[in-house]
């Protein structure tokens, strides 16, 4: 029993032994560490940050809009096509014993500079009654308890907000109620800010408030009975600023209508009692079943298969950092295995080095992850907002799980890993490589004729890679192979033996880095294919879609002005875009006419390429967005109902158009049927054509201004109206631009890092053949040429993978996902610059083990000619 326990101690001592000596290791070698450490680290805070965000939207009703910890389960929404509820509507609900309901007003105020502010009211009397069961309600009681602080401002220096008062309500700014204060959150100060009496900028809370000297001009724009808040600025309140539901109501003009209502935890027999009490006022809906969780799911998608394939480059990453650093302790390890370490501790020792480091990594992932899904916050609010009626504002919050995701994901990518290296596998590489070879091909031919869901379009993208994966290092091992042959003079110059040989020996050491490389520089060529052709094809549709001279944005259209702009010389045509928002299929979906003759429908791009006739209107016939068709599965001939609360409008589907950056079904009709079937709807202005095209759009644009008595911020000739809507659709690929860039980044920083590594596994031969009289330009030739031979290899399969992932994506994830045929087009020039900056990159990372060589070689030689001075 002793002697057990005396080798179980020593053996411990031994693992121990062997981590210092590994540590002392990575000591010496850091950017090894520091490769092994980011390929993970970059990997999954990629993958957490899009999983974090991803859950935010999931769980966004996970607190109530009163900020208290209260789960939203259900709300009642306004009838469809309209904008707010009847306030008595809460009350009788409250009457019913539905105390848990909770209104909600929101609306939007703007600035005396013209900046927009978003606030909402809410039941401020919820804050008194907050509890403090749970930690997490004690976190949001504090932000509460901050809301309602009355420290006087002889104190705000200690405090973490700043507060403001305007007009006559700078006497007693200490005090702060919600009915008379609009919580505002301290990112927004530099949006409020104003300017003194003076006319000097004043930027909020830089000028006292308790001196009448001291007054700021008013902040909002607001009638004369409205008086204006006082504003206190709190940190965490997020994008909407909060106050009672009381001075929301007076500042917005809402007059006692509320924009929705929040319910929690209701029975199934509660549901019916609701819907009975709102039957003809309202509807009820799952929080978690609303227009954004159904439109959404492809953008999602997008995203999560972005970040998986940024993690796969960066576990390619780690892997070649395992192998560089087991190729660099190859010999350490026959020591340690000869000094009397046995093999059972050298593997113990490993496991312990790799599961710390999946430890840490996951940990810098974690909080990687929870630094990138907050710089990408407010890009992905405004994407989804503005296409996927997001009604509620993601915030991202620090979770643990993602530590958890992180660390599973390293622990097994580390063990495929560690599995690959078994020698007794090495004699079934040739097997495996076929069978996989095979699976592959026959997966990529069945994908590419049956494919129909996201899930399939995304298996074939992931084919596509797994073929080139498989291909490259055989063929990259083929290359080295090739015999130099002996006849020709050129190849008989004993450096180019010598490079031959080097890059054969080395070549093992950078094939996953090279793997790496491709995967990342195809995915970019491939992305940047399908944000080229996106935003080509949507130029060319804009152009004819927007064709109009001049829009006009109001609300307020009426017969007699849009007769009295027809009859003007200067106007060939008037349109009034009239939109109803309903449902197909329990799926939520418009309706919009432009007018009452298909002339006014000439703008609009039919797929089948023919121009909108009288007969697609005819026998209640409607045109349908080509989503329509692709996504929800639609044909000509088809009768589907549009409906809108009670209404039913039946509609023949006569065509089907393209309606880029829409993940609606959209349905067009004419402008008498529409108005005839009594939908609620919007009017959005007049699209206005002018005669002839030499017709001043300037002239027209100040007749509007000053005969017609016309809003000169809504009049918006052609080319601004482009610009506004480029800009929204751009947003869909401002978050996919970015995760894009991060794998470039991450590709190239493991070709630097591989190139670097083996510079300094090259340096005792290079100072071998400098001893020998190989010039320091000669090494330097020598090496610049073996790293371009690497790199144009590596381009070379990365534009043919590049364009095939390209040509995948816009055949068949852009039409299945989002439902949009985009047509293909190249971005030659952007191509060729990520590819210089691939060769830029690895041609100074090779020059530079060349320089330190260099430098220490002139130091060596001053040193040996120091002696001789001092003697002479």
């Amino acid at each position: 029993m002793l002697s057990s326990n005396t080798m179980h101690a020593i053996d411990v001592n031994a693992i121990w032994r062997i981590l210092i000596t590994h540590f002392a290791f990575y000591r010496q070698r850091p950017w090894l560490m520091a490769l092994f450490v980011l390929g993970f680290s970059l990997g999954s805070a990629l993958l957490t940050a899009i999983t974090g965000l991803n859950q935010e939207a999931k769980t966004r009703y996970s607190h109530s809009s009163t900020l208290i910890e209260n789960p939203v389960t259900h709300i009642i929404q306004p009838l469809i096509g309209q904008e707010h509820l009847p306030g008595e509507l809460w009350l009788n609900l409250r009457k019913n014993g539905f105390t848990s309901a909770q209104p909600i007003l929101r609306g939007r105020l703007t600035t005396t500079t013209g900046q927009t502010l978003n606030i909402q009211g809410i039941n401020s009397l919820l804050w008194l009654q907050a509890g403090t069961s749970s930690q997490q309600q004690k976190q949001q009681q504090e932000l509460v308890s901050r809301l309602f602080d009355s420290t006087s401002t002889s104190n705000s220096n200690d405090a973490d907000y700043d507060d403001m008062s305007f007009a006559n309500n700078v006497a007693s700014p200490s005090i702060y109620s919600p009915l008379t204060t609009l919580f505002v959150d301290s990112q927004f100060k530099q949006r409020l800010a104003t300017k003194t009496e003076n006319g000097d900028a004043a930027a909020n809370g830089e000028v006292a408030v308790n001196t009448d000297e001291a007054k700021l001009a008013p902040v909002f724009t607001l009638n004369a009975q409205q008086t204006q808040p006082l504003i206190k600025f709190v940190e965490g309140i997020g994008l909407w600023a909060i106050t009672d539901l009381a001075l929301a109501d007076h500042l917005l003009g809402a007059q006692g209508q509320l924009s929705f209502i929040e319910l929690s935890e209701l029975t199934r027999d509660q549901v019916g009692i609701i819907k009975a009490l709102i039957d003809g006022q309202a509807r009820l809906v799952q929080a978690d079943q609303q227009n954004f969780d159904v439109l959404s799911g492809a953008f999602f998608f997008n995203l999560t298969a972005l970040a998986l394939l940024g993690y796969v480059v960066a576990a390619f990453l780690s892997y070649n950092a395992i192998k560089l650093t087991l190729s660099a302790r190859k010999k350490l390890l026959n020591q340690l295995y000869l000094l009397g370490c046995s093999k059972k501790s050298i593997q113990m020792s490993l496991i312990i080095e790799l599961v710390a480091v999946s430890v840490i990594t996951a940990l810098i992932g974690a909080w990687g992850g929870y630094l990138i899904a907050n710089t990408l916050v407010l890009d992905v609010n405004r994407t989804l907002m503005g296409l996927y009626q997001l009604e509620k504002a993601l915030v991202v919050n620090w979770q643990w799980t993602n530590v958890a995701i992180g660390f599973l994901l390293n622990v097994c990518a580390l063990a495929f890993m560690l599995i690959s290296q078994i020698k007794s596998l090495k004699q079934y590489r040739q097997t495996l490589f076929i069978a996989l070879l095979l699976l592959t091909s026959v997966s990529f031919l069945w994908l590419f004729k049956f494919a129909d869901t996201k899930f399939q379009a995304l298996l074939l993208c992931f084919t596509i890679l797994v073929w080139f994966i498989l291909l490259v290092p055989r063929l990259l091992n083929g290359l080295s192979s090739i015999r130099l042959s002996a006849s020709k003079t050129g190849m008989q110059h004993p450096l180019i033996q010598w490079l031959h040989g080097d890059t054969k020996q080395h070549i093992s050491d950078l094939t996953i880095a090279i793997v790496a490389i491709l995967v990342a520089l195809g995915s970019a060529i491939g992305m940047q294919i399908m944000v080229t052709s996106f935003s080509k094809t949507l130029n060319a549709h804009l152009e004819k879609q927007l064709s109009a001279d001049i829009y006009l944005r109001t609300d307020k259209v009426t017969a007699e002005f849009r007769a009295m702009l027809s009859s003007q010389p200067e106007v060939k045509q008037v349109s009034v875009y009239f939109q109803s928002d309903g449902e197909v299929q329990t799926l939520p979906a418009k309706l919009a006419s432009f007018g009452d003759s298909h002339l006014d429908y000439q703008h609009i791009s039919l797929t089948s390429g023919k121009p909108v006739n009288i007969s697609h209107f005819a026998e209640n016939g409607c045109l349908a967005n080509e989503q329509a068709s692709i996504r929800f599965g639609i044909k000509l001939g088809d009768i589907v109902l549009f409906k809108q609360n009670a209404i039913d409008f039946p509609c023949r589907i006569s065509g089907f158009f393209y309606d880029y950056g829409n993940p609606l079904m959209s349905l067009f009709t004419l402008e008498a049927r529409h108005q005839l079937a009594k939908l609620s709807g919007r009017h959005y202005g007049y699209s206005i054509r002018l005669a002839q095209e030499d017709t001043s759009v300037e002239l027209f644009s100040e007749r509007l201004i000053n005969e017609f008595n016309q809003d000169s911020s809504k009049i918006l000739p052609n080319k601004r109206f482009k610009q506004f809507a480029n800009a929204l659709f751009e947003d869909t690929f401002v978050v996919t631009k970015a995760l894009n860039a991060f794998i470039l980044a991450i590709a190239l920083l493991s070709l630097c890092t591989s190139l670097l590594s083996l510079g300094a596994n090259q340096r005792k031969q290079l100072v071998i053949l400098n001893h020998l009289g190989v010039t320091q330009r000669q090494l330097l030739i020598m090496k610049l040429l073996q790293t371009s031979i690497i790199v144009v290899f590596t381009v070379l399969f990365a534009l043919p993978l590049g364009l095939a992932l390209g040509v995948a994506l816009l055949k068949f994830v852009m039409p299945i996902a989002f439902g949009w045929t985009i047509h293909f087009h190249l971005d030659i020039p952007a191509i060729i610059q990520t590819c210089l900056l691939l060769m830029v990159a690895a041609m100074v990372c090779a020059y530079l083990p060349l320089r330190r060589l260099a430098h220490r070689h002139a130091i060596r030689r001053s040193s040996s000619r120091s002696p001789k001075r001092l003697k002479s």
